[in-house]
């Protein structure tokens, strides 16, 4: 209600200065004043509206519910197929992941790692990893499909491409109501 008071008294000055030549000299420092009192008016409706808001927690677990974790060894991922994309040095993963535990999923991150091992020696090409937002009940399964972006190896595409998968991150939410 006070920046509309402020705005009138602003036209009304600015009104006047331009019809009244005798005016003008005191318009000036008057218009100042007032945008700095709305300047600084405004910064305090922010700072304490800001304050007075209650922070909600982020995750849906609340303090009288216990924390549920869900080990790296709950998740099962099966079916792992990693297929070249646009650009040369992306992949799309597909596959199946597996919720055997007795919490939510909520979401995980899959990181991954992709070696070129031609005649048995290996040579790292690079490390992505990508969130997986989930949300598999417990005892349940759920379809993965997500991209990963490895540099462009200066040798070329791989050759012998070898996988290794970790299961990183793991963020769940107690079962039940």
């Amino acid at each position: 209600m006070l920046w509309i008071l402020l705005a009138a008294a602003s036209l009304l000055i600015v009104g006047l200065a331009v019809w009244e030549p005798r005016f003008r000299k005191l318009a000036e420092p008057v218009l100042s004043v007032l945008v700095a009192v709305g300047l600084i008016s405004a910064f305090v409706v922010w700072w304490t509206d800001d304050n007075a808001k209650t922070r909600e927690p982020l995750s849906p677990v609340t303090a009288d519910r216990p924390v549920a974790t869900i080990g790296e060894n709950q998740i099962r991922l099966e079916n792992l197929q990693f297929e070249k994309s646009t650009p040369a040095s992306s992949y799309v993963v597909t596959g199946t992941v597996h919720n055997d535990s007795t919490a939510f999923l909520d979401y995980f991150t899959l990181d991954v790692t992709l070696d070129d091992c031609p005649a048995g020696t290996c040579r790292t090409i690079g490390r992505d990893d990508a969130l997986i937002i989930a949300r598999i009940p417990p005892g349940q399964s759920a379809a993965l499909r997500t991209s990963l972006v490895f540099p462009a190896p200066r040798a070329g595409p791989p050759e012998a491409p070898r996988w290794t998968t970790a299961i990183v991150k793991i963020q769940s939410s107690p079962a039940g109501p």
